[in-house]
């Protein structure tokens, strides 16, 4: 490995490395993330056996992960070329790569609870208008603050990347929204 080969390799890891500690801190398994880490720094394409090895994780580790990737459509797999080793990538744009992240958390997070909040709404009985109600209504607007930005700027599809632009170039948010 040459000088300059070995100082890429270094970012990589690093980049690898931080994406895990961070992912963690939001809940999101290290291994997963760091999968995709790779993945995404380097833009290629890793067969199972390259990212078991670069790693240092086991082969079930690596299965259930690219699995957990590939569910999230953040990673996709095709077929080498020679047709015996499946080949894994992530989806090359960054920003829409972080869109799907915010999509699939909303719905595997935010959507549950405020519906399981919203539930525990109807069950307290009528005449109960004490502080459960009180903590209850103030916790589903919180949610629902988040649910009516979320829809402001991730949906409809285009409009994340319309926003991003517009910040680039210097435009006020609201200008945009």
């Amino acid at each position: 490995m040459s000088d300059h080969e070995g100082k890429v390799r270094a970012v990589e890891d690093r980049f690898v490395t931080e994406w895990g500690r961070m992912s963690s801190s939001w809940g999101i398994n290290r291994t997963m993330a760091q999968i995709h880490a790779l993945l995404i720094i380097t833009g290629r394409e890793f067969s199972m056996d390259e990212i078991i090895d670069r790693l240092g994780i086991s082969r079930g580790n690596a299965s259930m992960n690219l699995r957990d990737l590939e569910d999230w459509s953040l990673v996709r797999r095709s077929r080498a070329s020679n047709g015996r080793k499946d080949l894994y990538q992530a989806h090359g744009d960054i920003l829409d790569m972080f869109v799907r992240v915010v999509r699939e958390r909303k719905r595997r997070e935010l959507d549950p609870t405020s519906g399981a909040i919203r539930d525990c709404l109807a069950m307290l009985p009528a005449e109960e208008d004490g502080e459960i109600r009180r903590r209850l209504m103030t916790f589903l607007e919180l949610f629902d603050i988040i649910d009516a930005v979320y829809r402001r700027l991730m949906e409809p599809e285009g409009e994340p990347r319309q926003l991003l632009t517009a910040i680039r170039e210097g435009k006020a948010v609201d200008e945009v929204l």
